[in-house]
């Protein structure tokens, strides 16, 4: 009996120092992909892309719509992140375009505010001293949006995106990438 007392005593301490030995998960740097919402179609609210190639999620301050006026439509999917004098905020617009379900917007159009504007575009702005402020896509500066699902029963949208786009002073250019997004929206 105190043989196998003595080995339990023995064992019991080493038995805890695995933990203290192995390198812990939370030391290892994280790949950013893995840190975006996963991808899913249910109207779960979540958004999140890389820019240039850090995580970019949103703080739930969306404000997503698909609107008609008249004969003209308007889709805004928007995202923040941060405080207001810290902040990024992203959109794609699509204006005149019917939204189908499994088709690809390319995003190029940098003045929306035309009167006739029909087409897409990808803006990102920042108040951050990294970056200048207002990025516009535009032809030269292009990305592209799919839509996985645009359930307007359920005012569900879901899909992917990416775009580039230069700043309208410096002409920097950010780069968007994995973008995902599953957002519900009002009418």
């Amino acid at each position: 009996m105190k043989k196998k007392f003595y080995i339990l005593l023995i064992t019991f301490p080493l038995w805890g120092l695995g933990s203290l030995s192995c390198n812990s998960d939370d030391d290892q740097p994280q790949d950013p992909i893995d840190q975006l919402p996963t991808m899913t179609t249910t109207g779960e609210n979540t958004i999140g892309c890389l820019v240039n190639g850090e995580p970019f999620t949103d703080s739930g301050l969306m404000n997503n719509f698909y609107q008609f006026v008249g004969d003209e439509s308007v889709l805004a999917i928007n995202w923040k992140q941060g405080t207001t004098n810290n902040s990024k905020r992203g959109q794609i617009t699509i204006r005149n375009l019917e939204i189908l379900e499994g088709e690809t917007y390319t995003l190029n159009i940098s003045d929306f505010l035309e009167d006739d504007y029909t087409g897409s575009s990808g803006t990102f702005t920042t108040n951050t001293p990294k970056l200048f402020g207002q990025f516009e896509t535009n032809q030269d500066n292009v990305g592209f949006i799919t839509f996985e699902k645009f359930d307007k029963v359920n005012n569900i949208m879901s899909g992917t995106f990416q775009f580039e786009a230069k700043e309208i002073v410096t002409n920097e250019t950010v780069s968007i990438t994995n973008g995902r997004f599953d957002l519900t929206f009002t009418n």
